[in-house]
């Protein structure tokens, strides 16, 4: 029994990857030490992701949270694909985030491009680039709504391209957008933005 434990040990899910096999290859940054691939994409570089919220008092672990995400950059052959995103959802609600401060010491003659909306421009260095860097920052806030009302009123009814006619339960500004609560008929309750769902109002009443 202690020896087949032994081996179980030691045994882990790398083990098993086809590195010949031409498909994407899902895994942690924790599982990836050791191992090697022409790209590769580290996704959720946003304080709070990495490094971890629990980490921002903590200065030792700061520093594994550090060391997490060069071993993360050190996988890579070839081609290094940073990503981290302007929103997060959760809990039903968009919120904007933080680029990961790993991110700023990064020099920027290493870096080659930078995608924002879908469109690729040559890096360029921030203008709120931190001279403190990593070693205090403040989590993500979320910034006041707009001042100005709602365009969406309760009561209304609305047209969806894909859930077809639903009435306006709630709508509220955030993050200069709309956000929209509406009831389907058939689907039932969804949350959208409004610049995204484009919504075609049927009546005011």
């Amino acid at each position: 029994l202690a020896a087949f434990l032994e081996d179980i040990a030691l045994v882990s899910d790398q083990d098993t990857l086809d590195e010949s096999a031409n498909v994407p290859t899902l895994l942690t940054l924790h599982a990836a030490k050791g191992l090697e691939f022409p790209n590769v994409f580290i996704v959720g570089l946003n304080d709070g992701v990495l490094p971890h919220i629990r980490s921002f008092d903590d200065e030792e672990a700061m520093q594994e949270e550090r060391r997490l995400f060069y071993v993360g950059i050190t996988r890579a052959k070839d081609r290094l694909y940073l990503i981290d995103s302007l929103n997060r959802n959760a809990f039903g609600y968009s919120e904007p985030t933080v680029q990961s401060r790993f991110l700023e010491d990064i020099p920027i003659d290493l870096l080659e491009e930078r995608f924002e909306g879908g469109r690729s421009r040559r890096v360029e260095m921030r203008n709120d680039f931190r001279s403190t860097r990593w070693e205090q920052h403040e989590p993500a806030v979320a910034r006041p709504a707009r001042l100005n009302q709602p365009h969406f009123r309760p009561g209304w009814r609305v047209n969806h391209a894909v859930w077809g006619e639903g009435m306006v339960l709630n709508s509220r500004n955030q993050d200069d957008d709309e956000i929209v609560d509406i009831f389907f008929q058939d689907i039932g309750l969804k949350r959208v933005v409004a610049s995204l769902a484009k919504l075609q109002v049927i009546n005011e009443d």
